[in-house]
């Protein structure tokens, strides 16, 4: 697959588990479902280096679930493997009532009426806490009739969000007048 020794250190470390998993059984099976949905082979090195996790994660049953939630919203197989190839995580968030993708999903579409087609371009959406980051952010550029993308209003760190839509910090438009 192309890992350097580095990177097997970092993968095994943060995931131990692969030690005892079968690569017959198991990895190659992950690696295949990674092919079935779409990540191209030049990334599947890339996706398991962010997300090992993904190698001990269920392939019978959670993942395709993960998958099949996806489509369920809207999105395309291609869109899937484009969010996995970005921000291969995604494959690891819960798709339960209170957990992590439902509520996120339903603050986009219904509350900030955005398109779930939107997160697509910006997958890292679903690693940000809705109630101290995605609300808090959304409700004071909705307040001033901002828009932007997903990730103009959360890739930044609050002093830069801070800075470029509330007109505080050293680089505020007021600033440069």
């Amino acid at each position: 697959m192309g890992f350097d020794e580095e990177n097997i250190g970092k993968i095994l470390a943060r995931c131990p588990e692969i030690f005892a998993s079968s690569i017959s059984k198991t990895l190659q099976r992950k690696i295949e479902f990674l092919s079935r949905i779409g990540v191209s082979k030049a990334y599947i090195p890339v996706v398991i280096r962010k997300y090992p996790e993904l190698l001990v994660s269920d392939i019978d049953k959670t993942l395709p679930q993960r998958i099949v939630y996806y489509i369920k919203l809207g999105l395309s197989e291609k869109d899937i493997a484009f969010m996995v190839s970005k921000f291969s995580p995604i494959l690891g968030y819960s798709i339960k009532e209170k957990d992590v993708l439902r509520p996120k999903i339903e603050f986009l579409v219904n509350t900030m009426k955005r398109p779930v087609k939107e997160v697509v371009s910006y997958p890292r959406y679903f690693s940000y806490s809705l109630e101290k980051k995605i609300k808090p952010r959304y409700w004071v550029l909705k307040g001033r009739n901002i828009e932007c993308s997903l990730k103009d209003m959360l890739g930044k760190n609050d002093e830069e969000f801070v800075a470029e839509f509330m007109g505080v910090g050293r680089n505020s438009a007021l600033d440069r007048l």
